[in-house]
């Protein structure tokens, strides 16, 4: 018997960055998918392969050796068995991700959320949504420095979602539905290097840190306050204001900052980078009648760029193979 489970990928609509050292950020999970099949080997071995990067590897022992890619995936199935009091008597693992890598949308997150809901629903163990967010945290440690938590929280629970380190998650709903545009530059980068590089400016130059922070928080609560009381125009106002706040702070590119313009000269709402930076993706905000022409713009700079649904449900997980596709 197999078991499967998917989980979205992600968005951060305001306050990237600053998230790491305390500030709230607003997420939103959207509906491209990480997918994982599990199924037992009569070997006591642990098999894993991943469709997106290619590779594959076979773990013996301690599973301690193999392909440094696919170590999170390997620590997300360890540390499901661990959380469980178990041992792998053999087990089988392919991931299959729609999820653009290295660009912002938080794709290693959600295939570490969607491994260990693959993995615990095969064994038996029934893991509550905090229990799977908590254990793929493991995962993105091997991966970015000092992760926020941010991408597992979402990809786990899905929506939007308004987090701050340490604190309740609140579900954040939108009236009316808004309507966002990502925008791929194509430029893979690790997150983990933005990351040390603003933690870098922040020991440089504290105070001016602080202050953007304190900035980029009160954007954040403004714009859930926009969101639910359906002031597009202004959550566009201040997605802008938050663009400026990661220009200034160094995480930016020119090819983000070409694609932000193309899309705001194109009748969007606002626009700006989305992730870690350096590349990757932008998001912005178009009128539910003319988000085309805002695709348009973004792929007329060279680009690519498509229209995303909120993801409500959150990472899901089942035995029966039919929905593995949806």
């Amino acid at each position: 018997m197999a078991t499967y489970a998917k989980a979205p990928a992600k968005i951060i609509l305001l306050g990237e960055h600053f998230c790491v050292y305390g500030a709230p950020a607003l997420s939103m999970a959207i509906n491209f998918y990480a997918k994982v099949k599990v199924e037992n080997l009569e070997k006591n071995e642990l098999h894993i392969s991943s469709k997106n990067f290619g590779v594959s590897e076979v773990y013996r022992k301690d599973f301690k050796e193999g392909k440094k890619v696919l170590n999170p995936i390997r620590v997300a199935v360890e540390s499901t068995l661990k959380h469980g009091g178990l041992t792998c008597k053999g087990l089988k693992v392919e991931v299959d991700s729609e999820i653009p890598v290295g660009v912002g949308l938080g794709s290693s997150a959600a295939i570490s959320v969607s491994t260990i809901a693959a993995t615990a629903k095969h064994v038996g163990l029934n893991l509550s949504k905090e229990d799977i967010r908590s254990l793929a945290f493991n995962s993105e440690r091997l991966i970015h420095f000092n992760p926020s938590g941010v991408d597992q929280t979402t990809s786990t629970y899905g929506g939007i979602l308004l987090y701050r380190i340490g604190e309740p998650i609140r579900r954040v709903k939108p009236q009316p539905q808004p309507v966002f545009i990502v925008g791929n530059t194509g430029i893979r980068r690790v997150t983990g290097r933005f990351v040390k590089k603003v933690g870098k400016l922040r020991e440089e130059k504290t105070k001016l840190v602080e202050e953007l922070a304190k900035k980029a928080e009160s954007l954040v609560f403004e714009g859930v306050k926009a969101l639910e009381e359906g002031n597009l125009n202004l959550f566009g106002r201040l997605m802008n204001l938050n663009h400026e706040l990661l220009c200034r702070i160094g995480v930016s590119h020119e090819k983000l900052n070409l694609f932000v313009d193309a899309a705001r000269k194109a009748g969007a709402l606002g626009a700006k980078l989305t992730g870690g930076g350096g590349g990757g993706c932008m998001i912005a905000l178009a009128k539910p009648e003319n988000w085309v022409g805002v695709v348009e713009a973004i792929r007329g700079v060279g680009g690519e760029a498509y229209k995303v649904e909120i993801d409500w449900d959150g990472v899901q997980s089942w035995v029966n193979p039919s929905r593995l596709g949806g």
